[in-house]
C-alpha cells in the first residue's frame, strides 16, 4: 500500500475507511467488547500455563462473537431493542460468563422440557 502521507496514499486510505468501515466497526465493537468480557472469567479462574490462559480467553471471547448477532437479532424481533444498541452489552455479558454457560442450558433444557410437558397433558 502506498504510504499514507501522500496525497495518492491518503485518498487510497480515505477510500478503504469509507468502503469498509460501516462493514467492519460492529465486528469490531463486538470483538473488543467479548474480549473484554472474556477478562473476567480469566482472572477468576487459575490457569496453570500462559497456553491455558489464552485458550480460557479465546473461547470466551469466541463464543461472545459468535452468540453475540444472534441474540441481539432475537432481542429487536422480541422487544424492539435496536440491534446496534444491543451489540457491545451482549458482547460483554457473553464474554463475561466464561464457563458458565452449563447451568444456562440446564436452565433452558429443563424450562423446554416443562413446556413440552404441559403440551402433551393438553392433549391427552
Amino acid at each position: 500500500m502506498a504510504d499514507p502521507t501522500t496525497a495518492a496514499g491518503a485518498s487510497l486510505t480515505v477510500l478503504v475507511v469509507a468502503a469498509l468501515g460501516p462493514l467492519y466497526g460492529p465486528y469490531a465493537l463486538i470483538a473488543g467488547a467479548s474480549l473484554a468480557g472474556a477478562l473476567w472469567p480469566l482472572s477468576a479462574q487459575p490457569t496453570a500455563t500462559r497456553l491455558d490462559g489464552a485458550l480460557l480467553l479465546l473461547r470466551c471471547a469466541l463464543t461472545a462473537l459468535l452468540l453475540t448477532a444472534f441474540i441481539a437479532g432475537l432481542l429487536q424481533r422480541v422487544w424492539a431493542v435496536p440491534v446496534n444498541e444491543a451489540l457491545a452489552p451482549i458482547a460483554l455479558v457473553i464474554g463475561a460468563m466464561g464457563n458458565g454457560w452449563r447451568p444456562v442450558f440446564g436452565a433452558l433444557g429443563a424450562a423446554a422440557a416443562a413446556v413440552i410437558g404441559r403440551a402433551g397433558e393438553g392433549k391427552s
